[in-house]
């Protein structure tokens, strides 16, 4: 007979979804959504990353770069590269609005660095 209660309380769960589940266990499917989307920004600008390092390479040996460009260039990089690594860091502690403020100041180097490598 308590196998009748068990399938009742299974039943309930899998009608409610998942934020009934996640808040049995002190989550909420909020919570839940929004570390998914932080991380998929993370994964978005670890790409953008990859891509300004792919061009800032590309303009260096083609000349494009002046030293003085190149020398902001290559610290706009960096910085970037230390936001990624303390998003990612927040990522492991499933914290998501670290995440996303990381991936904001990883954004705003890359960002810049495409714009020097453009003029």
């Amino acid at each position: 007979m308590k196998l009748l209660p068990l399938a009742a309380v299974l039943g309930a769960l899998a009608l409610g979804g998942c934020a009934t589940f996640t808040s049995l266990f002190g989550g909420s499917a909020a919570n839940a959504a929004t570390l998914s989307d932080a991380e998929k920004a993370l994964t978005v600008a670890h790409l953008a990353y990859q891509g300004a390092g792919i061009a800032l390479e590309q303009a260096a040996q083609s000349g494009a770069l002046t030293r003085a460009n190149a020398v902001k260039a290559e610290a706009l990089y960096d910085k970037a590269g230390a936001a990624l690594d303390v998003a990612d860091a927040a990522d492991e502690a499933a914290n998501a609005s670290d995440i996303l403020s990381a991936v904001a100041d990883a954004e705003t180097a890359i960002s810049s660095l495409n714009t020097l490598i453009k003029t």
